[in-house]
């Protein structure tokens, strides 16, 4: 599910939890909190954040109700085409800079996060999976330098799209096309 496709109550409860985690992956914070900070009750805090978990946008950090965000939904969130007031921004992109930095480089990490973590449940065939797993090993490898080069994940990312695109896995494609600025 693509974050725009959300419901208003799951953007809402995604940014806050965005928020208060400060785009950490690793960062934990209460449900219970966040449902409140939203003028939600504890119950509906709980199934809100259960939805979200469903869709693999949240995962449960502790038994007492903390949760955090998973690679798919930094990624979504920091591609997504809307603000918290639901207005068109503009997201990190590829640009033309010959090497990959800052805010770029953390949204093609966290893009890729995100694809790594549902290649498995593509359906994709053995061609299609050795394309990807290509393409994919190539971006790590250079996102091992510590000068990425635009054009070399760029070609990259446009083949992934692809074969994303053939397999139709519509998130996915649309992750890497938002990183494509298309």
């Amino acid at each position: 599910m693509r974050f725009g496709e959300l419901e208003e109550n799951g953007r809402n409860f995604l940014l806050s939890v965005y928020k208060q985690t400060k785009g950490d992956p690793a960062a934990v914070v209460s449900m219970y909190d966040v449902g409140a900070e939203l003028g939600l009750d504890r119950s509906a805090a709980s199934h809100l954040a259960e939805d979200l978990m469903g869709w693999m946008l949240l995962e449960v950090r502790s038994l007492s109700g903390g949760v955090g965000l998973t690679p798919l939904a930094l990624g979504e969130i920091e591609t997504s085409e809307f603000s918290e007031s639901g207005s068109r921004e503009n997201s990190a992109r590829l640009g033309s800079e010959p090497v990959i930095t800052g805010e770029v480089r953390q949204a093609v990490e966290r893009v890729m996060a995100a694809l790594k973590q549902q290649i498995g449940g593509m359906g994709l065939s053995f061609d299609g999976l050795a394309e990807v797993m290509a393409d994919v090993k190539t971006i790590d490898a250079q996102f091992d330098s510590p000068r990425p080069k635009t054009a070399i994940v760029r070609a990259c990312l446009s083949s992934l799209k692809a074969t994303l695109a053939d397999a139709g896995a519509r998130d996915c494609t649309e992750l890497v096309s938002g990183l494509l600025g298309e």
